[in-house]
């Protein structure tokens, strides 16, 4: 086992172990994770750019997808998200709901069970938490799994989260219309006008 010594500013250390002590980790844990998911990727597993990405909504991948060509050509886990990765997804979230877990160790959770890329689980739990408080998102999920979801929520977990769904829908709408390419916005808003009528 090889060993590694680093020199790093002592806030940024400091402020870094308080963030990875609430994910159940320590430094030397995280920086081993991120050198695997180094080897894994061939490369670093962010955007290294000063542009933020911009995102697009594309049924035949995972939802989201850089537009910059440069970012396209990077290496990186593409698992297709599967209905069962979906479910996950869903049952993580309960779990989030009743206060059985924080989002992030809830991703990890998914990924590990599932396969899924732990970032695609961060979004997916990070915008269902946005829709059953009414919050807009500035992030997408495929649309026919956000369709899905939406009846998980109405059907799981009642009409008040489902209207704050709607209602996170109606406000997110807007973003994505400027920011995402495609028709992921007038989908949700076709969706929204249809079942505020219901």
């Amino acid at each position: 086992m090889a060993s590694l010594e680093i020199q790093i500013d002592d806030a940024v250390l400091a402020e870094a172990k308080k963030v990875l002590h609430s994910l159940g980790m320590d430094v030397e844990m995280a920086v081993s994770i991120y050198l695997r998911r180094i080897a894994l990727e061939k490369g670093l597993p962010m955007p290294m750019s000063g542009v933020s990405p911009k995102w697009t909504e594309n049924d035949s991948d995972e939802g989201m997808e850089e537009s910059d060509n440069d970012a396209k050509s990077r290496t990186r886990a593409n698992n297709k998200i599967t209905a069962e990765m979906i479910n996950e997804i869903w049952q993580a979230f309960l779990r989030y709901t009743r206060g059985l877990g924080q989002v992030n160790l809830l991703s990890t959770e998914v990924s590990s069970k599932t396969g899924m890329n732990r970032g695609s689980a961060f979004i997916y739990l990070t915008v269902l938490s946005n829709l059953v408080k009414g919050e807009p998102n500035t992030r997408v999920v495929k649309y026919k799994d956000l369709e899905y979801l939406m009846d998980k929520i109405r059907d799981e977990l009642g009409e008040s989260q489902y209207q704050n769904a709607l209602k996170s829908l109606k406000a997110s709408v807007p973003y994505w219309r400027e920011k995402i390419s495609g028709t992921f916005a007038d989908k949700v808003e076709a969706y929204c006008r249809k079942h505020a009528q219901e």
